[in-house]
Parts: C-alpha cells; sequence; structure tokens
C-alpha cells in the first residue's frame, strides 16, 4: 500500500547522482588546479573556477557536502599552489587560509540553501498528503494509494473502503468548541489503529470523515473487519473529563478494483460517502454501497433546484381533500395537498419531493407557499360565504425555525382569516424535535385558535406524556392502522384506543385513508368523529371542490 512519492523518487535519484558526482567533483578541483598551476599560478583569474564545483557541491550535498568540497579546493589550491609558476614564488600561509574559509563559507551557504529548499519541499509533499491538524493522511494520499493498488498486478486482491462519518457534529461543535472535531477524529484514528494493527490505513478525507482502506484476505475476514468497526465506534470518547458519544455512520464499498478505472478513483470515495449518507439517514450503523444511492443524490439536488423554480413559474398547485363528520356527513375542513406538475417529468409525487425538502432549508419556503395559497383559498370561499378550515402540513424544521409562528400570524392578517380557519397537522416525530419550544409555540398558535392537529397519531414516537401539555385539538389516526382495521384485530385495537383516550381528553379523532364503505361503518362503530379518504373525496381543485360541495350540499351520504 505504500508508494514512493514523486519527492522520494526524486530524492533516491539524486542520492544516485550524488555518488556519481563526487568522483567528477574530484576531477573537476584536480582539473583547475592543474589549469591554475599551467596559466601562471594562483595570482590569475582562473583560480575562480573552483566556486564552481563548491556551489554545485553545496546544492547537491547539502551544507556538510559544499563544506568538504570547499576545503579540498581550498587545500588543492593552498600551501602546493604558487603565486607565480615562473619564479616558484610561494603564497603566504595566511592568504590560503584566508581562501580556504571563504571558500567554506561559500560552500557552506549554498549548503544551507539547498537543504532549505529540500525541506520545504518535503514540507509542501507531506502537506499536500496530511491533514495538519491530526496528522492524518488526507484524502489525495487516499487516492494515491488507490491507485498504487494494480489491479492488473493483483486482479483478486479484495478491499473495503470504509468512510465513517460524524454525524452529530454540529452538536458537538456547539457544547466543546470548533476543536472538539479534531479531537474526536485522532481519538478515532488511535481507536482504529489500536484494533487493526496490519493490513489498514487511516485517512482524514474531510472534516468529520474518517476514511479507513482496509486489505482483508477473505470475504470473512471482510465482514469480521465492518463488525469490529461498528463496535469501536460505538463506545463513548473522551472530551476532557466529560464521556461523549459521537454518533457516527460507516458507508463502504468492496473491491477489487475493477480493471477500468478511467472515471477516477475519487468516484470510488464518493461512492463510499454516499453510502454513509445513507446510513445515517436510514439511522444504521453500516450501509453497502448502492448504485441507487448516487442516482437518489443526484436527483434530490436536482428537484431541489427545480422544486424552487416551480413555485417561481406557478408549476406547484394545491389539491382540497374533503373530511366530513362521520354521523352527519357535514362537510367539516379540508386538507391542502400539494401538487407539482414538472415541464419534463410530468406529475412528481409528493412521496419524491417532500422528502428531499424536509433534508432542507426550502422547506420554509414550501410551507410558507402551502400557507399563503390556503389562506387565499380560504378567504375566497369566506367571500362566498362559506367558512371552510383548511389544514396544512407542517415540517418539524418549520416549528422550531425562528419566526415561523410570527409568519403565520402576518399571513393570517394579511388575508384577513380568523385562524379558527387555518389547521397545522404536524407529525409526532416533530414533538420531540425541543419539546420546551414546539409547547411555547404550539400555545401562540392556540391563543389565535389556530387549530393543531397530531398526524399519523400511534406511528411515531409516543406522545401520550405530551398530549396533556399540548393545546390539540384533532388527532389523525394513520391510515396504516385504518386500512387494515377490518381484517387485523390488533390495528381495530389500536383504533379503538386511540379514540377512546382522545375522547376523554376532549380531542376530536380524523381516520385518515378511508377508501371503502365498510372501513367508514368501521370507524362510525368506533367512534371516531371525522374521516377522509378517497371513498369520501379525492384531491380536488377548486373548481372540482365547487362541484363536490354542491353534490353534498345536505352532507356526505353513504350510497
Amino acid at each position: 500500500m505504500k508508494r514512493a512519492t514523486y519527492f522520494q523518487r526524486v530524492f533516491l535519484s539524486n542520492q544516485r547522482v550524488a555518488r556519481l558526482s563526487f568522483p567528477v567533483f574530484l576531477c573537476a578541483i584536480a582539473i583547475i588546479a592543474y589549469v591554475v598551476y599551467t596559466t601562471g599560478g594562483i595570482k590569475f583569474v582562473f583560480s575562480h573556477s573552483m566556486y564552481l564545483p563548491i556551489l554545485l557541491s553545496g546544492f547537491i550535498y547539502g551544507l556538510w557536502g559544499g563544506l568538504v568540497v570547499a576545503i579540498i579546493g581550498g587545500l588543492v589550491l593552498g600551501p602546493y599552489m604558487p603565486i607565480d609558476s615562473a619564479t616558484g614564488e610561494m603564497q603566504e600561509t595566511l592568504n590560503w587560509i584566508y581562501r580556504t574559509v571563504f571558500f567554506a563559507l561559500v560552500g557552506v551557504l549554498s549548503g544551507v540553501a539547498s537543504d532549505s529548499v529540500r525541506a520545504q519541499v518535503r514540507k509542501l509533499e507531506w502537506d499536500s498528503l496530511h491533514d495538519p491538524k491530526s496528522g492524518l493522511r488526507n484524502r489525495a494520499a487516499l487516492v494515491a494509494d488507490l491507485q498504487h493498488m494494480d489491479p492488473f498486478s493483483h486482479p483478486r486482491k479484495p478491499f473495503v473502503l470504509a468512510v465513517v462519518s460524524i454525524d452529530n457534529i454540529a452538536d458537538l461543535r456547539t457544547a466543546f468548541g470548533v476543536d472538539v472535531v479534531d479531537a474526536i477524529v485522532e481519538q478515532l484514528a488511535l481507536r482504529i489503529r489500536s484494533t487493526f494493527k496490519e493490513g489498514v490505513e487511516i485517512y482524514r478525507s474531510s472534516i468529520e470523515r474518517i476514511s479507513v482502506l482496509a486489505m482483508p484476505g477473505a470475504a470473512g475476514e471482510a465482514d469480521r473487519f465492518l463488525e469490529d468497526l461498528e463496535k469501536l465506534l460505538q463506545s463513548p470518547l473522551q472530551i476532557g473529563q466529560v464521556p461523549v458519544h459521537a454518533d457516527a455512520s460507516i458507508g463502504y464499498v468492496r473491491g477489487p478494483l475493477p480493471p477500468d478505472t478511467s472515471q477516477g478513483l475519487d468516484t470510488l470515495i464518493l461512492e463510499a460517502e454516499a453510502a454513509a449518507l445513507a446510513a445515517h439517514r436510514g439511522a444504521q450503523h453500516s450501509v453497502h454501497y448502492d448504485a441507487g444511492f448516487m442516482i437518489t443524490v443526484k436527483e434530490n439536488l436536482s428537484l431541489l433546484s427545480d422544486l424552487r423554480l416551480a413555485m417561481e413559474d406557478g408549476d406547484l398547485t394545491l389539491r382540497y381533500q374533503p373530511k366530513v363528520a362521520i354521523r352527519s356527513g357535514q362537510l367539516c375542513g379540508v386538507e391542502a395537498l400539494i401538487r407539482w406538475w414538472h415541464p419534463q417529468r410530468g406529475w412528481v409525487s409528493p412521496n419524491v419531493f417532500i422528502p428531499c425538502t424536509e433534508q432542507s432549508t426550502l422547506i420554509q419556503a414550501i410551507v410558507e407557499f402551502t400557507l399563503r395559497r390556503s389562506l387565499e383559498q380560504a378567504r375566497r370561499w369566506r367571500e362566498q360565504g362559506e367558512s371552510i378550515p383548511v389544514a396544512v402540513n407542517v415540517s418539524p424544521r418549520n416549528l422550531t425555525y425562528r419566526g415561523f409562528v410570527d409568519k403565520v400570524f402576518s399571513l393570517l392578517d394579511f388575508h384577513g382569516v380568523d385562524g379558527e380557519l387555518l389547521e397545522l397537522e404536524i407529525t409526532e416525530g416533530a414533538l420531540m424535535t425541543d419539546m420546551e419550544r414546539v409547547v411555547i409555540e404550539l400555545n401562540r398558535l392556540a391563543q389565535r385558535r389556530v387549530r393543531i392537529t397530531i398526524d399519523d397519531f400511534g406511528t411515531g414516537y409516543s406522545s401520550l406524556q405530551y398530549l396533556h401539555r399540548l393545546p390539540i385539538s384533532h388527532i389523525k389516526i394513520d391510515q396504516s392502522f385504518v386500512r387494515r382495521a377490518l381484517t387485523e384485530e390488533s390495528a381495530s385495537h389500536i383504533v379503538e384506543a386511540a379514540v377512546t383516550l382522545a375522547h376523554r381528553m376532549g380531542i376530536t379523532t380524523v381516520g385518515e385513508g378511508v377508501e371503502d364503505r365498510a372501513t367508514y361503518a368501521a370507524l362510525d362503530g368506533m367512534g371516531c368523529d371525522i374521516v377522509q379518504g378517497y371513498f369520501v373525496g379525492h384531491p380536488l381543485t377548486e373548481d372540482e371542490f365547487a362541484h363536490w360541495r354542491d353534490r353534498h350540499k345536505h352532507g356526505f351520504t353513504v350510497t
């Protein structure tokens, strides 16, 4: 796995040149001495030719090389070299000693300059392949090592490239400061190195990621390597005197390398990083790369870009699905559901683009768009003499976004709509994000008579301990239970328990996903208050909803 870097190859080559150059310098000194003597002695200019081998020796050998050659040159032109060859007049001792010292000074300066340049080149070489904070080898070194794994020399040699991503990095920075990331990376690297003593190289491929390149001998060893890597990452780390949990996800790819690596080995690293992202989003310890991950990431980024343009171009519209009182059949309100017509893709399902937006800040713009359009519609219905509450789905990120409630209030005031005509549907997971803050924000909304509904009740975190603290007006029993209520006794019991609990707390129940008469009747028998689903009505445009309203102006009836 180790390889000779470019500088190392040059350095080794220079050593071979140095061994060959020393006899050449000795010959050059001898030739210069001969020329000086035959041309009349030291008093003529040819003695200055000695600076050439001295300077070159300092450049090639460094400080000590320049000093040694300088002393040799000084002695050759020293006590045995006459001032004038014709008269045989010899130099004074002080003259040749002074010349030798001057030669030595030139040799030393040349050598120091050469050594400084080499040290700087070594530093640049090291910096280009290492992370300066942790001292670990970096992404460029990983790519270089992968390039060195010649697929033609070892076509069946397996390897595992694992990317360890620290997912709670923002929390750690907030609690311990920016330097905590370097400390965690160093501890993880030390732990990995002490666990896997051979056949493993560790790299810091980005600020919050460690890459591990392992060369296990067989598939079983690769599996054991990944299991051991998962285990050691689950143990707490030590920051000062405080034990800290680093929430790490592992994405990995397996070798051997394909013969064709023309697309770039950096792609291999990107694949492992995409798998780490998938592990984080799927709440898994480790995930093996699948080609669909990269397609999904690129697709999501493309969708987010197109989605912002869709809001500006009017490609996003709302549909309204009616909700009716199960006993009287009277309209109780509608749920606003967003729909997207893409110029190239056609209709894009909300199940495709909504999860993407919830992972980005674009969810704020989407929910604001939905609120604005819903309140516009509620105002138009009110102007027509009908007060129809409109329900809007709200992401957990919206509730923790500063200014969200104020934005809701400003939209209500702008459109002149009472709060009781707006219903916000939140999931149980939203209650676990920042409970204290959520309680404050929901109470502010309730003071404006905005209705609060717990959506998909029973599928997320248990919110029973929080219901008494929240101004909840409705709970929507998840359609997965509603649809199975006729065929599975356990689902039926869950629905009945939810209805009973809600009624005892003065909360209205809504059954969603009602698609047939039998389910409608079953929910009626269980005491559910309101139903919603295709059996009552599909998501409808404004005009389609007007026709539906005319057909059921005396109430929805089961026929």
